[in-house]
């Protein structure tokens, strides 16, 4: 009970860190303050205006949009109309209209910032935007990791689709070992049924909480005796944790772990993909949680020239070897049927009306988890009484578990989904094929019974320490044994010695019968007795 518990408030406990981490994440960034104020380190316009323009998303690109000749702020303006790789003349009063979203707040900078902004030339927007450029450089140095390995196996077949359903073989194949272990442990506290149901009849009806501990307590000394660890099945499940964090990353990051290019190459990426196509970006919005490259990789593969724009990119210095990293460099296939791009992500408004088809893996995945869950759990042992919480809490997994994993593929590309959905169905088929060639034992009524009396009988062995010794020589009634037998005498009373009297009536009442069948009793007997005399 304590165990449970503890084990209880443990799970909360992570529950509550994993929501408090997850908030301060969602929440990092916000609130920054933009340190527009004038320096005597700011010796003119370039200067000045490169040092505070990338303190805003929004200023930085209307710049530099304006450096290329577009626009943002002016009404109608459609983003989408914009041809790629077009450059116009820079648009000066455009540009200033961006500075204004960085103007300071105090007069004394407010005076230096009028005065560089009403002299912006044109020569020195593309100043500004050379040496905003200058300071920003993509780390390109790849790093060694293990789960490249993985990667490039995946690599292999060409067709990113049927690479996961093999890897999901595979990793079901290498969890093998974890699964014979956990039927293992299901078989041994299968085994231990009958014993357990015993203990539970012994407490039928009794649902005070003292009793409820003395039950669990006698339940928890059955498993140590048969040296049976309910928290062993656990084990498989702690060591899969890791292993599936790992896999996510592999299949949302094909670009550093499948092309096995450097990590830095991944953000520098879904930045160009993001970016408007005024200020020298794709323009594309990423419906997926914003981390990995496989949802990048698809729109560079659908554009043309994507990656020869990528050259001119006015963020990074070194724009023209990012795109170098992808020349040459064979991209993975993400289709399914030939027209569904997994890597994107499922959208009620997809750019391409077939994608809409992708809204199916979500529910799906639904389906194939709900699946999962239910047929394993026939596959394994479960208790024949389980008290109303655990099968209310059993319930409640049954349902939030699918749904998490529906709102996971609504926010990640469509290939996890995929990956999720071959999980399941591997994972059910390994659990059936565990349930065949190691089946549980069953049990007859005449097994349950024989435990029964076993348990008894044992139970009665203790009853002879029921009574302890005194110095008078008068046995007392041991106070560990307060409620195993309600016939016994109260705590603390002296066990009276038998009598003669006490030997006659626990002899047989019936001694004879008469002619009429009636049994003659003790009061019968002593009654003709005294009609003799």
């Amino acid at each position: 009970m304590k165990n449970k518990k503890t084990m209880k408030r443990v799970g909360f406990l992570a529950f509550v860190v994993l929501l408090l981490c997850a908030t301060l994440v969602s929440c990092g960034g916000s609130g920054s303050t933009i340190n527009s104020t004038w320096t005597a380190a700011d010796a003119d316009a370039q200067i000045y205006f490169s040092r505070i323009l990338p303190q805003s998303d929004e200023a930085r690109e209307k710049f530099i949009a304006a450096s290329r000749g577009y626009n943002m702020s002016a009404e109608g303006f459609d983003d989408s109309k914009v041809e790629l790789g077009v450059v116009l003349p820079v648009d000066v009063e455009a540009a200033k209209l961006a500075l204004d979203l960085v103007k300071p707040t105090d007069d004394a900078s407010v005076l230096k910032f009028n005065e560089f902004r009403d002299a912006l030339t044109a020569e020195q927007v593309i100043e500004i935007v050379n040496r905003m450029k200058a300071v920003n450089t993509v780390d390109l140095t790849v790093k060694t990791n293990p789960l490249v390995w993985i990667g490039k196996f995946l690599g292999l077949f060409g067709n990113y689709v049927l690479a996961l359903f093999v890897f999901a073989i595979i990793i079901e194949l290498l969890l093998l070992y974890f699964g014979i272990r956990q039927q293992k442990n299901s078989i041994k506290q299968a085994k231990l049924s009958p014993k357990e149901r015993a203990i539970r009849k012994k407490y039928a009806g009794r649902n005070d909480q003292v009793s409820m501990r003395k039950m669990q307590e006698e339940i928890q000394k059955l498993y140590q005796e048969e040296g049976f660890n309910p928290m062993s099945g656990c084990l498989p499940l702690l060591i899969q944790m890791p292993i599936v964090i790992a896999l996510y990353n592999i299949v949302i990051d094909p670009l550093r772990y499948v092309l096995g290019k450097a990590a830095g190459l991944s953000a520098a990426l879904s930045t160009f993909a993001t970016t408007s196509r005024a200020a020298g970006g794709l323009g594309e919005t990423l419906a997926g949680s914003g981390k990995g490259s496989i949802e990048i990789l698809s729109v560079l593969k659908n554009t043309p020239g994507g990656i020869d724009h990528l050259r001119n990119f006015s963020y990074f210095s070194n724009a023209s070897e990012c795109a170098d990293q992808l020349v040459n460099v064979q991209l993975p296939d993400f289709s399914l049927f030939g027209r569904l791009n997994m890597g994107l992500t499922p959208s009620f408004s997809p750019a391409d009306k077939v994608q809409l088809w992708l809204l199916a893996i979500p529910v799906l995945t639904f389906v194939a988890y709900f699946a999962s869950m239910k047929l394993n759990r026939k596959f394994m042992y479960q208790p024949a009484v389980q008290d109303a919480q655990m099968g209310c809490s059993n319930n409640m997994m049954d349902i939030t578990m699918p749904l998490m994993s529906v709102y996971i593929t609504f926010i990640t590309p469509a290939a996890v989904g995929i990956y999720w959905i071959f999980k399941c169905i591997i994972g059910v088929v390994k659990q059936f094929v565990l349930h065949k060639l190691m089946p549980l034992p069953t049990f007859t009524e005449e097994d349950f019974k024989k435990a029964e009396k076993e348990m008894k009988a044992k139970s009665k062995g203790k009853r002879e320490t029921l009574y302890v010794s005194a110095a008078d020589g008068a046995k007392y009634r041991s106070l560990h044994h307060i409620d195993d037998d309600d016939d016994l005498p109260p705590r603390g009373m002296v066990a009276a010695p038998a009598t003669k009297d006490d030997e006659e009536e626990e002899a047989p009442a019936a001694e004879q019968v008469p002619n009429d069948g009636r049994p003659v009793l003790k009061e019968d007997r002593k009654n003709s007795e005294k009609k003799k005399k």
